[in-house]
């Protein structure tokens, strides 16, 4: 067979399919709080023998009894177990990059799982893997798979994490390959009976390959004078940047371009595989694991923008080392993630690599997770209930977990109002997306300014801005926070000008309004030069600092510098929230609120309890019809009223019991 022309063929069923994907583009609604992922059987045999080692799952690839397992991962007793548990979504193996040939031949089995799965009410998304060429065998199916693999600036050949030789990274600009993600689309929801499908390892290797140089010297020629943006009167001889270094100041022009054109490219094509999906199937989800959505420079080392992909996915998968406790003086957290996330607009699965297991300590090791996903937005998971055993599961652990998710779904079902009601966040963080792109420092500004609302207790939200589009500030923000984002359009600046002059909050710091969008250097400041003088703003050069240790696979970051005393300072001279909540900093806090009623998640991620003694102080003396409780579900202690204490230094007190993991305080008819 001619795999060019089957290639062709392909590729012209795609064009002829444009109208049909542009009426199928609608997102799924999903409700966080009614799903529970879990994991499972996702790679195939194929997948454990060739590594031989330990691998997904913590599995021995040479183990014997790995076709056992399969079997009866794919029997009707495994999703019998799960929805026995409660667990109701995970994503299931079907095609791993070793070619469709191949793996077509586990077909049968997989499409078994499938229909075992909605037998028991389990939805089920097909895992399709994005960044692997296993060319052993592919090459037996598309003997040119060498034009679809990327390669570095020498001509080599990129592998999985560097070290897996028989794993090519592909060139995510190759029509053959997008051709082919297609067919494997189709196929698992035309003919699979999934419920969608998931992307795995979704960056994209940074290719040298020629089609990827012609592509960016198209990309650069559409620039109307070359010789004022990159200094040269020519882009037909300019070759792709190399990262020699990670991050920094990102001010060479054609380094940024590099990185627009990468990520650009690498939206395009997530958008027009979403497309494709909802055409083949309008009511797939489709999903993707593009790693920690919140780790330093996405753009550069992943190819990935994740404000610009919200109309890419239904669902984020964020995977991290952010398992949440703390670690060396740092609060780990998957909260930044899930606060993107809901700036976007989009579910998150947000993962970190954490396996509780069975100890005195494991039970608020497992649940921590768990009660961080209901609070914070996330979808709540178990990962590794299911995990293979050569029991198949373990009874210990199952029989161990039961009663624990058990009591995590009661509390989630008889606490539904209080979890499902609007984050309310009264504190807007601007989260710049050429800031983002181009610059570590403002990077930097944004995760210390966090560290202080969140150790501080105070609720807040990101608010995503670009270069390109309009700056919307919502009405509910009290104070936007404009934290060191350099890169700064003139149209954002406007905007953040006129908020100001109509009354709205602003603290500027740090470089901001300084740059424009592509880093380029103003003349002067327009943008405190505009606020000098205005009464609702702060601006001050000195940028809030925290100590941040990590800021890859885990993000780890210590207490402020100065405990973020000034920050505190400014937001207190411009606005003053409703309550001071005094516990431990170590105990983060959400605040809902669903018409006359404000809830206050507490999830405690210290080893010991919180002790007696913490506190909510009023800043105004509440109503006399305002009605305060508290509960800890999840210590199956029912909600009891507390005691409005009068105070003469502030509008109230109400004193707080102890609790260990979780608490949740409501406050009906507040008066503000």
């Amino acid at each position: 067979m001619n795999y060019r022309i089957l290639g062709a063929i392909l590729l012209g069923c795609i064009a002829s399919m444009t109208y049909a994907e542009k009426d199928s583009s609608v997102k799924v609604d999903i409700d966080p709080l009614s799903c529970r992922w879990t994991f499972g059987n996702h790679e195939p045999i194929s997948m454990y023998r060739r590594g031989g080692k330990r691998l997904t799952g913590g599995i021995e690839g040479s183990a014997l009894w790995l076709q056992e397992w399969h079997n009866w991962f794919d029997s009707e007793a495994c999703p019998e177990l799960m929805q026995d548990l409660g667990l109701n979504m995970l994503h299931s193996r079907f095609y791993k990059g070793m070619g469709w040939e191949f793996e077509s031949r586990d077909f049968p089995n997989v499409k078994r799982f499938v229909d075992n799965c909605h037998k028991h009410d389990i939805r089920v998304l097909a895992y399709i893997q994005f960044s692997t060429l296993y060319y052993e065998t592919m090459l037996e199916e598309i003997p040119d798979l060498e034009s679809w693999a990327a390669v570095d600036e020498n001509g080599k050949k990129y592998t999985y994490h560097g070290n897996a030789y028989y794993r090519w990274l592909p060139c995510a600009n190759t029509p053959e390959f997008e051709a082919y993600l297609k067919k494997v689309i189709r196929i698992a929801l035309t003919e699979g009976g999934f419920d969608g499908i998931m992307f795995d390892n979704a960056a994209a290797a940074e290719c040298h390959c020629p089609r990827c140089t012609a592509l960016f010297r198209e990309w650069l020629a559409k620039e109307p004078d070359p010789e004022e943006r990159f200094g040269i009167p020519t882009v037909k001889h300019v070759t792709p940047p190399v990262r020699r270094t990670k991050y920094g100041e990102r001010q060479d022009p054609i380094s940024q371009e590099w990185l627009n054109f990468r990520s650009e490219r690498h939206t395009a094509l997530y958008r027009r595989l979403y497309l494709y999906a909802k055409s083949c199937k309008p009511t797939a989800i489709v999903a993707a694991n593009i790693c920690n959505i919140r780790r330093s420079d996405m753009a550069g080392g992943n190819a990935l923008n994740v404000p610009d992909l919200k109309e890419c996915f239904d669902i984020f998968l964020s995977q991290s080392g952010n398992a949440p406790g703390v670690s060396n003086g740092c609060i780990i957290n998957r909260v930044r993630e899930m606060k993107l996330a809901t700036a976007l607009n989009t579910p998150i699965l947000a993962l970190c690599d954490e396996d509780a297991g069975i100890s005195d300590a494991a039970e608020s090791k497992y649940l921590l997770p768990l009660m961080e996903d209901a609070v914070f937005g996330g979808i709540p998971t178990d990962r590794t209930v299911m995990k293979a055993d050569r029991q198949m599961v373990s009874p210990k652990l199952v029989a161990f977990r039961r009663p624990l998710l058990q009591r995590f779904n009661k509390t989630l079902t008889e606490n539904y109002k209080s979890f499902a009601a609007p984050t309310y966040a009264p504190l807007q963080l601007l989260y710049s997306r050429e800031s983002m792109m181009f610059s570590e420092k403002a990077y930097r500004a944004v995760l210390s300014a966090e560290e202080i609302l969140l150790r501080n207790h105070l609720s807040y939200g990101l608010l995503p801005t670009s270069a390109e589009k309009p700056l919307e500030i919502p009405s509910e923000c009290k104070v936007l926070l404009v934290c060191d984002q350099r890169c700064l359009s003139e149209s954002e600046i406007d905007a953040l000008i006129k908020y100001a002059k109509k009354g709205g909050r602003l603290i500027v710091t740090g470089a901001s309004g300084e740059y424009n969008s592509l880093y380029y250097q103003r003349k002067e400041n327009p943008l405190t030069k505009a606020l000098a003088g205005c009464d609702t703003t702060v601006c001050r050069v000195k940028v809030d600092t925290a100590p941040i240790k990590s800021t890859g696979w885990t993000i780890k970051v210590a207490a402020p510098t100065d405990g973020g005393k000034q920050l505190l300072k400014d937001i207190s001279k411009l606005w003053q929230p409703a309550f001071d909540i005094q516990v431990p900093e170590t105990t983060l806090a959400e605040l809902k609120q669903s018409g006359n009623t404000t809830f206050i998640h507490l999830v405690n991620y210290a080893d010991e309890p919180v002790k007696k003694g913490s506190r909510i102080i009023f800043s105004k003396k509440p109503g006399p019809s305002t009605k305060c409780t508290f509960a800890a579900p999840m210590e199956e202690s029912p909600a009891t009223p507390l005691t409005i204490k009068p105070s003469k230094a502030n509008g109230g007190v109400i004193e707080l019991p102890a609790f260990k993991g979780y608490a949740l305080i409501s406050i009906k008819a507040l008066n503000e």
